[in-house]
């Protein structure tokens, strides 16, 4: 996979945190243009994700990381629910899928979540393709990590998991 400065990568509250966690946010954000929404930003902000204790991510310097937080709508879910009745996510989650879909086919963007029903939506979607771990995007920016990243944010995670798909 080919990243560029600025490249727009959408994210979940897991990656947030996780990222956070392992003090590769700053690395990241400073390179890509980093994008969620605004149920992702009050979850960070909640408590109720997993997160280990003490675990605080100051809201204003998450805004001022992102290039962009976008506003999901009543409307915009109930259409989402509509198309798809079958995926089961958190409420960040799908808001981040669904803003994924007002992204037009031809624009170049990826998604981190680290989440399989969103895997498994991403591959419902022809996504795969854009799907990317948090270990691939700090690695590609040699970035050092405070602590470990969890199974689920690596790239044989997430490598396993598409194949899995694709072969159904």
């Amino acid at each position: 996979m080919t990243f560029f400065p600025k490249q727009r990568v959408l994210v979940d509250t897991n990656v947030i945190i996780e990222a956070h966690r392992t003090g590769c946010w700053n690395t990241i954000a400073n390179y890509f243009a980093l994008e969620t929404v605004q149920k992702v930003i009050e979850e960070t902000q909640t408590g109720a994700q997993n997160r280990p204790s003490g675990t605080h991510i100051d809201e204003a310097k998450l805004r001022a990381s992102m290039k962009h937080v976008a506003t999901v709508t009543d409307e915009m879910r109930a259409k989402f629910h509509q198309a798809f009745p079958q995926v089961l996510l958190d409420d960040g989650e799908r808001d981040l899928l669904v803003y994924a879909g007002t992204i037009p086919v031809a624009e170049i963007w990826l998604l981190n979540s680290p989440d399989m029903a969103a895997v498994r939506h991403a591959h419902s979607r022809a996504w795969l393709d854009r799907l990317v771990s948090l270990e691939i995007l700090n690695a590609h920016l040699k970035g050092k990590l405070a602590a470990t990243l969890k199974d689920n944010y690596s790239e044989q995670w997430l490598s396993i998991r598409r194949t899995r798909l694709i072969l159904g």
